[in-house]
């Protein structure tokens, strides 16, 4: 009987040590705003050799920042890509074997034209669906461009509702009545996503509770210049949060001075149904863009 009991608490350990690995899986999640990526420029192409440079050195970042991470998966979100083809190159200049683009917008300007400021997620996890959409404007307030989403296989973690966002930015605001309006079309479209992630389920219904919304929303909650602007209380009235709570503004600061303004933090990785997440990291700063990369360990 005694054999029989040591046996079955054997059993029921090696149980809990693999129900314990099952549920403590985690992914690393990165978003970076490359700034007219790959040409730096507004609208306007590079010769050939500075957008390929452009590509290398951006490339170099990811890969620098998935080698430290050694995570099990990994989920990154891109904004101001010129098109999907940026996107595409710039994943396979990364290398990385299982690294591969899922969905990238296709937003375009008044007239029509296809935007230069578009949205991408790219992930070593397996795709289960995506899309990307245009904001809604209610009462008239017309946000720019929209979202990018995909919902992908987590294994561990299970599925993983992503969406990435590229928000309205200050730029030219000098009125007080410009910026805010600038911040009304932040906080529309954050209501959004609020919204749709109250209820996401996939195509065929299942639902989902792991969720990430990730990129450049062009506002700093910790800067008395955006005081009463609600954009990132609304992702949080809905049970999301974000690592950048007590961080000293030297390891916080996405959008480093350049001089003219001081280091604020503009780009943010806020989740919902992870056991825990660590405080988010930096990358380097590099002169191919005006924000650093930041990353974040999920579990």
């Amino acid at each position: 009987m005694r054999m029989a009991a040591e046996k079955i608490q054997g059993r029921l350990a090696v149980l809990v040590a693999l129900l314990t690995a099952l549920v403590s899986g985690e992914v690393v999640c990165g978003t970076w705003n490359l700034q007219w990526f790959p040409s730096g420029r507004a609208e306007h192409r590079a010769p050939k050799n500075v957008e390929e440079a452009n590509i290398s050195v951006a490339a170099g970042v990811i890969r620098t920042g998935l080698e430290s991470a050694k995570a099990t998966g990994a989920i990154l979100f891109f904004q101001e890509l010129r098109d999907e083809s940026a996107c595409v190159n710039l994943v396979a200049k990364v290398g990385h074997p299982n690294l591969s683009v899922a969905v990238v917008s296709a937003f375009r300007e008044w007239d029509r034209r296809l935007g230069w400021q578009q949205c991408g997620i790219a992930t070593t996890l397996p795709v289960i669906e995506t899309s990307w959409s245009y904001w809604r404007h209610p009462q008239k307030v017309v946000p720019p461009r929209g979202y990018v989403y995909a919902v992908l296989d987590g294994g561990e973690q299970g599925l993983i509702a992503c969406f990435c966002l590229h928000l309205k930015s200050n730029y030219g605001a000098a009125k007080p009545e410009v910026r805010a309006l600038n911040a009304r079309k932040r906080e529309v479209a954050v209501a959004q996503i609020a919204e749709l992630a109250k209820k996401i389920r996939t195509r065929d219904g299942r639902g989902v509770t792991h969720v990430v919304v990730a990129g450049d929303f062009n506002m700093d909650p910790y800067s008395g210049q955006f005081a009463g602007e609600k954009t990132c209380d609304l992702l949080k009235a809905v049970g999301f949060a974000t690592g950048w709570e007590g961080v000293a503004l030297a390891r916080r600061g996405t959008h480093p001075s350049r001089g003219r303004y001081p280091d604020s933090t503009l780009d943010f990785i806020f989740h919902r149904g992870f056991v825990g997440a660590e405080e988010p990291t930096l990358g380097p700063v590099v002169p191919l863009s005006d924000h650093r990369m930041v990353w974040q360990r999920l579990k």
